[in-house]
């Protein structure tokens, strides 16, 4: 039986490198059917339930803090203080959610690239554009990695 992946899409494409997510995940969505991709303005508790289901999960994200252009990919760890002092979620909140609510707890992993303009616009910066491709080589790698090493255990 096939993994059941999930993608998430954090940002808000409205705002310059902050939309990054979102472009890689239509790529994704274009070329991993298996895939369910899902892009959103934040991680909120609703998407507790859709995680849950899924036997991995993908966050995709810009960063405002680094040097612009960095990727960074790191396993995500549930091992947190859930307490909510907000609307949305961490990635670490949102597995330990799941697991608090639905007793799932998805293997997740998150790629990230820091970006260099968050200002209003939907264009990306000249350094988020040119790293587009490593960055979607990366979020595909890591999918990879994430599938085979489900479809193992």
């Amino acid at each position: 039986m096939a993994a059941r992946i999930l993608i998430l899409a954090c940002g808000n494409p409205l705002r310059s490198d902050d939309g990054v997510a979102w472009r890689v995940a239509d790529l994704l969505r274009a070329r991993l059917p298996y895939a369910t991709v899902v892009s959103a303005h934040q991680l909120t508790p609703e998407f507790a339930e859709l995680a849950a289901e899924a036997d991995g999960v993908l966050f995709l994200d810009a960063a405002r803090e680094g040097e612009p252009g960095k990727i960074a990919c790191a396993e995500v760890n549930p091992e947190c203080d859930c307490r909510q002092d907000s609307h949305w979620l961490t990635p670490a909140q949102l597995i330990a959610l799941c697991r608090q609510l639905y007793g799932a707890t998805p293997r997740a992993m998150t790629v990230s690239i820091a970006g260099a303009s968050f200002d209003h616009g939907d264009t990306l910066s000249e350094i988020i554009r040119a790293k587009l491709p490593e960055l979607f080589d990366q979020a595909r790698a890591m999918l990879t990695g994430l599938a085979g090493a489900l479809e193992i255990c």
